[in-house]
C-alpha cells in the first residue's frame, strides 16, 4: 500500500504537475501494449507490434479524446471509495 502510494506521488511530482504526459509500454511476446495519462485523463489498452508503434497509438487516442466535446456526466458513488461515472 505504501508503495503505491510512493509511485503515486512520484507521478504526480515528475509528470502531471508539470503537464507532461506519462507513457508505459508492456511487452506480452508478439505484442505490445500502452498507456498515456496526464493526471486527470487516462488512455488503455493501446496495442502495436513494437513499443514505439503502441506508444504512438497510445499519444494518437490521447489527443482525439482530448479533442473531444466533454460529454454530461452523473456521478454514482460506491463503496470503499471508488466512484462511477454514467454518461447521462
Amino acid at each position: 500500500m505504501m508503495l503505491l502510494r510512493l509511485y503515486a506521488f512520484w507521478d504526480w511530482f515528475w509528470y502531471h504537475r508539470r503537464g507532461k504526459i506519462k507513457y508505459r509500454v508492456w511487452g506480452f511476446g508478439i505484442e505490445f501494449r500502452a498507456y498515456a495519462s496526464n493526471g486527470n485523463l487516462t488512455i488503455w489498452n493501446c496495442y502495436g507490434s513494437t513499443p514505439e508503434a503502441a506508444k504512438e497509438m497510445a499519444l494518437f487516442r490521447f489527443k482525439l479524446a482530448l479533442s473531444e466535446d466533454p460529454k454530461e456526466q452523473e456521478l454514482i458513488h460506491r463503496g470503499d471509495g471508488f466512484a462511477l461515472f454514467r454518461e447521462k
